[in-house]
């Protein structure tokens, strides 16, 4: 059952990202894409794998769920994060944003014990909302030394 909750979810959100107005290029969507995946895989393998603070099921179909949460929803989530912080001019409605973007991203961790995808050993809630703000700083920040770097080149016409 969790795997088609996570499926589902995944497409959701796959199908928001291509439908909302996006402020950032394909190229800016992408490079915020990639660096939260590679940060997301990283941190999630030492959690996961060396450190084992949580462990995961070993059903194909279970495992499967974690690795589009891991790979596919979480990232996903953050550049849409990152399209709409822009259309945000107001401090108060960023931290709006970035607060429901905390919740639904909870939400994921929640039903991923529910469903025994994962299991917090010696982890828990509280961690994953603060490894959570860090992404969310790191989507943002990311974007930003994109945005930064390229304005530096020169281009052709």
């Amino acid at each position: 059952m969790g795997f088609v909750i996570f499926f589902f979810i995944s497409w959701l959100i796959a199908t928001i990202l291509a439908v909302i107005q996006k402020k950032l290029s394909l190229a800016e969507n992408t490079f915020v894409f990639f660096i939260i995946l590679i940060f997301n895989i990283n941190f999630s393998w030492i959690v996961v794998e060396e450190l084992k603070l949580i462990t995961y099921s070993k059903d194909g179909f279970d495992y499967t769920a974690f690795l589009l949460n891991r790979s596919v929803m979480i990232p996903l989530l953050l550049v849409i994060l990152v399209n709409l912080f822009h259309f945000r001019k107001s401090t108060m409605n960023r931290i709006i944003l970035i607060l429901v973007t905390e919740a639904i991203l909870l939400c994921f961790s929640i039903l991923s014990t529910y469903f025994k995808i994962t299991e917090y050993t010696s982890w828990n809630y509280l961690y994953d909302a603060i490894y959570y703000l860090f992404l969310q700083l790191i989507a943002v920040f990311s974007y930003k030394l994109f945005v930064r770097t390229s304005q530096n080149v020169v281009s052709e016409s």
